[in-house]
Order: structure tokens, then sequence, then C-alpha cells
């Protein structure tokens, strides 16, 4: 969706989710209340930050509505490069100790994490610095954060107290998030690359399994880049009886993008 009639830069934000198979962003008029322009590209077989970047970086030169003054830009970094900790348990000075276990990290990796205080929670990631540096470059001063601290806020956060455990998988083109919880209790937290549909529904009944959930009657909610005619849908449904479709809060811009949640911890 475009509009070129752009409003003056005060009035102007941009949101920009950044993965190594994509890219997405939209711009919204604040005053209006209104999106003003919005796109989403999708990387095939690019798996570097450095092959990513080149792709970014051409998108810029090709949008001029991504060149202009903004009052407040947000980068979301989709990635698996992340590990959550309880805030009881965690320690600034340890970064790198909740990530070796669980991603390959380098010395020269930046760590930062975000912190969840309405649920206790702490995420420690990796951007991925030389984008990182891009668009410090390009737009000064913006804010960032990891897609699944966005992801697991805003759901948990809409959470209803309950007894009973419910999943939610937001459906990338490539991958899949996804979380359990009970109430708003995080039970469960994964990202998984999947490139079939048996790869998809593997994922989603293992988590099952480790948390000894019952097909039958747990509500597993889909969201992002599936339908009901698509083949992944039609194999999960074939082992998950309660599935239904989740309505998010900015449902008409980029429904396959974590830019679709609320975008504030």
């Amino acid at each position: 969706m475009t509009n070129n009639n752009l409003v003056n830069p005060e009035n102007l934000i941009v949101s920009i989710q950044v993965s190594l198979d994509g890219f997405s962003f939209y711009i919204k008029d604040t005053a209006a209340d209104a999106i003003i322009d919005s796109q989403e590209y999708f990387f095939e077989n690019l798996n570097t930050p450095q092959k990513t970047l080149e792709k970014i970086q051409n998108i810029f030169t090709t949008t001029p509505s991504l060149n202009q003054e903004f009052k407040d830009v947000v980068v979301i970094y989709a990635n698996e490069l992340f590990a959550l900790v309880p805030k009881v348990l965690f320690d600034e000075q340890n970064l790198t100790d909740y990530l070796k276990f669980n991603t390959k990290i380098l010395k020269t990796d930046f760590i930062v994490y975000d912190e969840l205080e309405a649920l206790d929670l702490v995420n420690v990631y990796v951007p991925y610095t030389n984008i990182n540096n891009f668009f410090f470059d390009h737009f000064g001063t913006f804010t960032y954060y990891h897609s699944q601290s966005i992801l697991i806020n805003s759901i948990l956060g809409q959470a209803k107290p309950s007894d009973n455990p419910e999943v939610f998988v937001q459906v990338g083109h490539q991958s899949l998030d996804l979380i359990c919880y009970q109430g708003q209790k995080l039970l469960l937290n994964n990202h998984f690359k999947y490139e079939t549909p048996e790869d998809f529904v593997y994922y989603i009944l293992f988590c099952f399994e480790q948390l000894n959930l019952n097909t039958e009657t747990t509500k597993l909610w889909l969201n992002g880049a599936i339908t009901e005619d698509d083949a992944n849908y039609k194999l999960v449904y074939d082992y998950v009886r309660n599935i239904d479709f989740h309505i998010s809060e900015n449902s008409s811009t980029l429904k396959n993008s974590f830019l679709q949640y609320n975008l504030s911890l």
C-alpha cells in the first residue's frame, strides 16, 4: 500500500522488520492515524547478514519514502539468536553465557537484551551488527527490539487467567515462532525453520509432546503466512483439532510480519 502524498516529518514514524530471509516496513502518519506506505520483501537463498544488508541497501536506494526524516524509527530483528531468562536470574555481566549453549555466537557479536517487565522476563539476543550500523548511519538514533520480545509481550499481555495452556504460532514463509502459555505464564518459546508441511507439523507436535498437551482440546492459535487452504494447515489439522486464527491489533497491515503487533515493551 502506497500513498505518495507524504506528510510533515514530525508526524511520521517508520517501523521495520529484518530477518535473513526478509524485510518489511510501514510508515505511519501519527496525526491522521493512517498507514501511508507499507512493503514486504522475501529473500530466497540468503543465509548471511552481509547478503541481507545488500538487499536492504538496494531497497532503500529504490524506495523514496524511506529516505526522509522521521519522528521515530523502530526496528525489529527476527532471528534464532536469543535466549529468554527469568528476571530474578538475570545478570547483565553474563550475556554471553545465556546464549552460548543454544546458539552459535562470535567474539565480535554485539549482545543486547529486552526487558519484558510485566512478565518478569529478559530476552537476551544478537542483532545484526552490520545492519544495525547501516540504520544508524541512515536514520541516526532509533529503537530496536527482538521479534520474540514483541510477540510474547503482545500475546501474553492479552491473555486472560486460565487453567488451560494455549499454543500460539506465528507462521513465516520458512520459519515458525511458537509460544505456549497459561494465562500470563510463559511455558515454552522457540523459533524453528521448516521447508515442508511435515517439518511444520513436526515442530508443533514436538512442543505438544514436551508439555504433555492434549491435541484434541488444547487451543492452537495460528497467524501469519497460513490459511485453511494451505498444505501446512491441512496437515496440522489432522493432528490438532482445536485450531483458530488469531486476529491481531493491526491485522490490516503486514499480516505475515511481527510489525502487526504492539511495538513497545
